[in-house]
């Protein structure tokens, strides 16, 4: 029976974040020799961090490992290192969520439709009590589209997977095409000194970059102009990836016809943002993953990461 003291401190603003007690115990269940210890706030957690064999948690700071001699695991259900870094030193193992897709794709595919269906423009009309069947003149159905994922990870081909199921077809965007030469969801991925020749082609593009110097400004005002006219953009994966001043351009004159968005340079988007106040911008406030099944799902990955790495 595996025997670990295992320290909880997922705790946050946002509700569906939060641990609740219905997920301490499942972890019970599925591991009764686990010695389950929560930590309701900042001293509680630096106190028992000391005894924890394994950290399940939000944030951790890179200089803390080591300090904790005991501690062999830090679990995250966040999917990037932004709050919880590598060790430095490489003695700890680090382990990051991978199970955001099935939410996120739910968001994305909600935004394509609100922009493909002119739902904008029909609840502009149920508010003026207006009963016009040619508000929906023009719009358009994803079997007929071509959708480009720029950032083809874990997340993007969830969504792929999904987005496929209406018929769309799909070109993905990695550095490196090594073990997708035949994916089932993607029609072709590409490499990124492919994209300037995809973003003509593209109906709907969207931006699943992760965040970091690597893809900083990587997506310049050349790539917005390079876009189909008509196009719509979609960014729900870090918002430093361009300048918002580059997007609001294309968005103003053109060639964009709208855009989704989760995540913003600065955040929360500041009120003074010309971005709010623009018709054909759909904005969510980095909430893209929020549901109240986030830790539920979390969870089980958890568990099959545990019994795959230690068994029992």
């Amino acid at each position: 029976m595996l025997q670990k003291n295992l320290l909880v401190h997922l705790k946050s603003d946002v509700a569906s974040f939060s641990i609740q007690a219905r997920h301490l115990e499942r972890i019970r269940q599925a591991f009764p020799g686990v010695n389950l210890l929560e930590a309701g706030g900042r001293d509680e957690l630096r106190h028992l961090l000391g005894e924890a064999d394994w950290l399940l948690t939000w944030q951790f700071r890179a200089d803390r490992y080591e300090l904790l001699p005991r501690l062999e695991a830090v679990f995250t259900p966040a999917a990037g290192r932004d709050w919880v870094p590598a060790d430095p030193s490489g003695r700890v193992r680090n382990f990051y969520g991978r199970f955001h897709g099935r939410i996120m794709r739910e968001s994305l595919l909600a935004m394509m439709l609100y922009f493909n269906r002119r739902l904008g423009h029909c609840r502009e009309n149920q508010n003026n009590r207006l009963w016009d069947r040619n508000a929906l003149d023009g719009s358009s159905s994803l079997f007929s589209q071509q959708i480009l994922i720029i950032g083809y990870g874990a997340i993007g081909r969830q969504m792929a997977e999904l987005i496929r199921a209406f018929g769309a077809r799909i070109t993905g965007v990695k550095r490196s095409r090594e073990g997708f030469e035949n994916d089932p969801f993607a029609q072709r991925v590409v490499t990124f000194d492919s994209l300037e020749d995809e973003l003509p082609l593209a109906d709907h593009v969207v931006l699943m970059l992760p965040g970091g110097p690597r893809t900083e400004d990587l997506f310049t005002q050349r790539h917005f102009q390079l876009m189909k006219p008509g196009s719509y953009l979609y960014n729900l994966g870090r918002g430093s990836c361009y300048r918002e001043e580059h997007l609001i351009s294309a968005l103003r004159d053109g060639p964009l016809a709208g855009a989704g968005l989760d995540v913003f340079r600065e955040e929360p988007l500041p009120p003074s943002s010309p971005l709010w106040r623009l018709p054909n911008v759909l904005i969510t406030p980095h909430a893209s993953a929020i549901s109240r099944e986030y830790l539920d799902l979390y969870l089980e990955e958890w568990i099959g990461i545990v019994w795959e790495t230690w068994g029992e």
